[in-house]
């Protein structure tokens, strides 16, 4: 019965509900107050908390932004259900990028939420995603960081990462999903659920870099497409786009008239009504 309350929470989770609902025993408390991911879009994270890598080195979360976006992914490592999702659909959709590869021109962070979970697991999990994703030179823009309760904490506060540990299965309950960080450390665009849109990822990835990396036609598909943050996907601006076909409609006109104008003006050219010849 536990583990049928918990494949009806991660399935909720999974296609972008804030949480579920479940008994825990004779607790009638409301997990769904407990799971949320609440944007914040523009607010600033702490750059100072001090985390573990992969290799057991102590860092902080500013090591790693600076001079390219950042995407975020918060889950923990030896997650049985969810957080495999995340990570393969996260890994499927930046390997369908073109153009762009983590370590060149973004970098990847994941954090574990589970306090006890180690810097050996975060290397284990790290080799198996770079044997999935089989591009060279990417392990150096993909980091998985392990760390204390107050540093997962604080972390999650800031990006509105809402999740809580079920004792009853010995497992965390959260929301799906990833975000991307300006270079700065900005919260620029969150994206839910376990599969990502390639195209979406990428425009998320130029705008969070300030339009430096990418092509002329990313910067055009910025202005034709707008992000809605209720969905996490870009979507066309169909009134830009009427508004725009209405400003041709007027310039041409104008070009017109300007142009009947000049001719009417012309030697030879009738200035009034013919006369009538007797």
């Amino acid at each position: 019965m536990k583990h049928l309350r918990w494949l009806l929470l991660v399935a909720l989770l999974a296609i972008g509900a804030p949480g579920a609902a479940f008994a825990q025993g004779g607790d009638h408390h409301d997990p769904l107050a407990d799971v949320s991911f609440e944007q914040r879009l523009g607010k600033q994270v702490p750059l100072d908390l001090p985390f573990v890598d992969e290799a057991g080195a102590a860092v902080r979360l500013g090591d790693y932004l600076g001079e390219k976006p950042v995407v975020l992914a918060l889950g923990y490592l030896e997650c049985p259900m969810l957080c495999p999702l995340v990570r393969d659909g996260m890994v499927k959709a930046l390997s369908e990028v073109e153009g762009l590869r983590a370590g060149v021109d973004y970098t990847v962070v994941n954090v574990s939420i589970d306090p006890a979970e180690t810097p050996m697991i975060a290397a284990n999990t790290k080799a198996a995603i770079m044997s999935r994703l089989g591009q060279p030179g990417a392990e150096r823009g993909w980091h998985f960081l392990t760390g204390t309760q107050d540093s997962i904490q604080r972390l999650a506060d800031a990006v509105g990462f809402r999740y809580f540990y079920d004792e009853t299965i010995d497992q965390y309950a959260h929301a799906a999903g990833i975000l991307v960080l300006t270079p700065g450390g900005e919260l620029a665009r969150y994206f839910y659920g376990i599969e990502f849109n390639p195209s979406d990822l990428r425009l998320g990835l130029v705008e969070a870099s300030g339009n430096k990396i990418g092509s002329p036609v990313d910067q055009l598909l910025l202005l034709c497409y707008h992000f809605d943050p209720s969905t996490g996907k870009y979507t066309g601006l169909v009134m830009t786009a009427l508004r725009v076909a209405g400003v041709i409609t007027v310039l041409a006109l104008f070009a017109l008239i300007f142009l009947l104008n000049r001719s009417s003006g012309r030697p030879g050219s009738p200035s009034g009504p013919a006369q009538a010849v007797g």
